[in-house]
């Protein structure tokens, strides 16, 4: 069984570098979420200032930030994690196995 790690992990804020190919900010509701989902998810993640939303690619494995949520939104560990410059940009999913990772 693989070890699932959250987004904060090597002290960096792991973040997809775009958007995946189905992410819940595209306009079309690629993934067929219910009606008032999103805005729910979103409130949600502000309420709690705590996390953030991750993108539904990784919850299998090691997690990353929805792009999506980073363009739009800043919880509190994001707005410090921008600060202290520890984000780290994460490929969407070239396969679940193999992430590459980038710099920001």
């Amino acid at each position: 069984m693989k070890r699932r790690r959250g987004p904060y992990r090597n002290g960096q804020i792991h973040v997809l570098s775009e958007k995946c190919a189905t992410c819940i900010f595209h306009p079309e509701n690629r993934m067929h979420l219910d009606p008032g989902r999103l805005k729910q998810m979103v409130k949600l993640s502000l309420k709690r200032q705590t996390t953030a939303i991750f993108c539904h690619d990784t919850l299998d494995g090691d997690k990353a930030i929805c792009r999506g949520f980073y363009d739009r939104y800043e919880t509190v560990p994001l707005q410090l994690g921008k600060r202290m410059r520890i984000i780290q940009e994460v490929n969407p999913t070239v396969s679940k196995e193999t992430r590459k990772e980038t710099t920001k």
